[in-house]
């Protein structure tokens, strides 16, 4: 079984075609793969936001405001996970097309339409999605983070522990590079040596 991690930002363009490259793997060639996506929010991750958008990325205010939007939307994600992973990784597609494809601004309202889009049950994410069990989750997500030494998003860790204890860190995420590791994932560890050699954004942990 191939394990796959994606850390990223919810608001970010680029995680989104790291996170559809992830899905396109999983649904068309490979069945033997589990993939999470991980939410990151750290000062690094909202200066590259600023610097993405164009906007100041030394306006505290504007720091603040991206800060706690990042981070509620977070905490909804994680409250759709609640409710099981299919549904949780439809319900982030599903707001970032609303938010970064289509440049709708969050709110309550946008949210909870996307919500009741994936059919989600909407009592339950409106009390999850402010609970201290969310908001716990998300501390547990930064700290995986932490360990895993993790800090840019579109991050991707990849494990197979039915053959080796090496895990492999992808730092720019695209369809081919994954294909290419997954397709040789019996010999990770012997493919993570020749990868490494000449591929600069790949990493043996």
């Amino acid at each position: 079984m191939l394990e796959v991690y994606l850390f990223i930002n919810p608001l970010g363009s680029r995680c989104m075609k790291s996170e559809k490259c992830i899905l396109r793997l999983a649904d068309q060639i490979f069945g033997d793969i589990s993939y999470q996506f991980i939410p990151l929010l750290n000062p690094q991750m909202i200066d590259q936001h600023l610097k993405a958008t164009n906007q100041d990325c030394h306006d505290l205010n504007l720091r603040n405001e991206q800060f706690d939007l990042h981070y509620r939307t977070i905490l909804d994600y994680k409250a759709a996970l609640f409710q099981g992973k299919k549904k949780g990784r439809l319900f982030l597609l599903n707001l970032q097309n609303q938010i970064v494809d289509q440049g709708q601004p969050y709110s309550d309202k946008l949210v909870l339409e996307v919500a009741k889009h994936v059919h989600l049950d909407l009592d339950m994410f409106s009390e999850d999605r402010q609970s201290e069990l969310a908001r716990r989750a998300f501390q547990a997500d930064q700290r995986l983070a932490s360990e895993m030494n993790v800090a840019d998003p579109s991050t991707a860790i990849l494990y197979n522990a039915d053959v080796s204890d090496y895990g492999l860190m992808l730092e720019d995420v695209t369809y081919q590079g994954l294909y290419e590791i997954c397709e040789n994932n019996g010999l990770l560890a012997k493919r993570a040596l020749e990868h490494q050699k000449s591929t600069p954004n790949l990493h043996i942990l």
